[in-house]
């Protein structure tokens, strides 16, 4: 999934470089791995998961894990303990989910911004935070249902003027926008039935046969334009890489003029070869949803 993925690829195969991977299944980034740790699947391991509602949800282990595969967090535990941090992982296999979960309440430990207890997330299908006096706060800020409102109205209890702040920026351009030789903007993204890079999804039958490779979506004016029908070749370049799929039309996207979209489920197809990895110097997000591109039919 990274952008500009060439670059760090013959990175990662420069002397010196020892990279390690936690997998499930194989994948192009394992192909370049010094060592695979066999990981434990969500289904086969204990654990947590929390969403941007604050809603903390936990997991028993539901199957058990195959092979000498381990949960990802343990084997982060057991490397540490191999650098020299034993004192700050003293846990036991038996008990460190929910000894990690201790920990990570103490950074919220204060009257009205409590997590809820180990025992009550195991009790209860889940639970928003803050969790104060045995309760979940549903809206936060409300002081009708938020325990840190000073009265009951909207209380952004955060900020020094307990007003909410909104930033506004000016604009900058792309760092990258069509030009004579690269004319169409590239959009990367998903398709409903993979999830990233699919390497999960894709082995499951009737998702793989549903969509069963990429390919690129392109504005039916542009294709009559270029002679492209559905299913016609088409060479995607752009100033770092470049590569060859069928043309999508009318299928179940159909892009604006002069944009091309592709999803990057399909490692057969690496468009991230083709994506830009300028970042916003805020929040590190790289712009590897647009970039400039040409297409030429094959």
């Amino acid at each position: 999934t990274m952008p500009n993925l060439r670059r760090y690829r013959d990175g990662a195969k420069k002397d010196g470089r020892f990279i390690v991977v936690s997998e499930i299944y194989p994948t192009p980034t394992s192909d370049v791995a010094d060592v695979i740790l066999p990981s434990a699947l969500w289904v086969e391991r204990e654990g947590f998961f929390g969403n941007s509602e604050r809603r903390t949800q936990h997991n028993d282990q539901l199957v058990p894990k195959p092979g000498e595969a381990m949960c990802n967090t343990w084997q982060l535990i057991e490397v540490a303990r191999r650098m020299g941090f034993e004192k700050q992982f003293p846990w036991s296999q038996e008990t460190y989910i929910e000894d990690i979960w201790n920990e990570y309440t103490k950074f919220h430990d204060t009257p009205k911004h409590r997590m809820a207890p180990y025992k009550v997330l195991k009790a209860r299908s889940g639970v928003q935070w803050p969790y104060v006096d045995g309760k979940e706060t549903r809206w936060r800020y409300n002081g009708k249902y938020d325990p840190a409102c000073k009265d009951d109205t909207f209380d952004f209890y955060g900020k020094p003027d307990h007003r909410a702040w909104i930033w506004l920026r000016p604009y900058e351009p792309a760092a990258e926008s069509p030009d004579r030789e690269y004319p169409f903007w590239l959009n990367t993204g998903r398709v409903l039935e993979h999830w990233h890079t699919g390497s999960m999804t894709r082995r499951i039958p009737i998702l793989h046969k549903a969509v069963p490779e990429s390919y690129v979506e392109i504005n039916p004016e542009d294709a009559k334009d270029m002679g492209l029908v559905n299913d016609s070749k088409v060479k995607i370049s752009s100033r770092r890489g470049s590569l060859v799929m069928k043309a999508s039309i009318n299928g179940r996207g159909n892009p604006p003029k002069g944009m091309v979209f592709v999803p990057f489920f399909d490692e057969s197809y690496l468009i991230n070869e083709v994506t830009l990895d300028a970042f916003c110097p805020i929040s590190k997000q790289p712009d590897y949803k647009k970039c400039a591109v040409k297409l030429e039919k094959v």
